[in-house]
């Protein structure tokens, strides 16, 4: 394991150094340098894990406290170590749907901007495609968003969790969904809409 002395060494690599605040941060220009070492894509999940496991208080920010006690708890000591724990952690989340829940649930936090309830339904178009795979659901959801784009600018965290178990217990055909289960109002609409729209011819 990196000694702390190491860890801020290497911190300050990334740092912003032209604050006059005090604050002792990662910020977004710094993040991209980062990812770009480790070789990740920014329209990819791994940096999103990234932020995530190194506590980032915001998106594309981390603050030393938060880097330092996650590459401890990851164990990483160099920039091999840290993209082999990030991508260890994407390959977990396959068969640990609680430890992507946690991540998942993190990501609201991260769009959400400060002092706000909601994220925008245009941070959740871009962002869920990226944190979710090839989930369908997730899919139609998001193609949903976009053709509602005039009447649907925010989704809510009840919203956002829930989209999650919605996405494990909706059948294909949409059949076992009713407007009498205890779903977000908004998945009615969602639902109702995904039956009434063709699918997409194959390319």
């Amino acid at each position: 394991m990196a000694k702390g002395g190491d860890l801020q060494a290497w911190f300050i690599e990334y740092q912003d150094l032209d604050r006059t605040d005090g604050r002792v941060v990662i910020m977004p220009e710094g993040f991209e340098k980062l990812c770009d070492a480790l070789g990740f894509n920014l329209e990819e999940i791994e940096p999103m894990v990234l932020l995530w496991k190194l506590n980032g208080v915001e998106l594309a920010t981390i603050e030393f406290e938060g880097w330092e006690s996650g590459m401890r708890a990851m164990n990483v000591k160099d920039i091999k170590g840290l993209k082999a724990a990030i991508l260890n952690t994407v390959q977990e989340f396959e068969d640990d749907p609680v430890l992507f829940k946690t991540f998942y649930r993190k990501v609201f936090d991260y769009l959400r901007p400060e002092q706000q309830r909601s994220v925008s339904a245009e941070d959740a178009v871009a962002v869920l495609p990226v944190v979710t795979g090839n989930s369908w659901v997730f899919e139609k959801f998001v193609k949903y968003l976009q053709a509602n784009s005039d009447s649907i600018k925010v989704i809510s965290r009840d919203q956002w969790q829930s989209l999650l178990e919605l996405s494990k217990a909706l059948s294909p055909d949409l059949s076992n969904y009713s407007n009498e289960d205890a779903w977000p109002a908004m998945f009615d609409g969602f639902v109702d809409w995904a039956k009434n729209t063709k699918p997409e011819a194959a390319k």
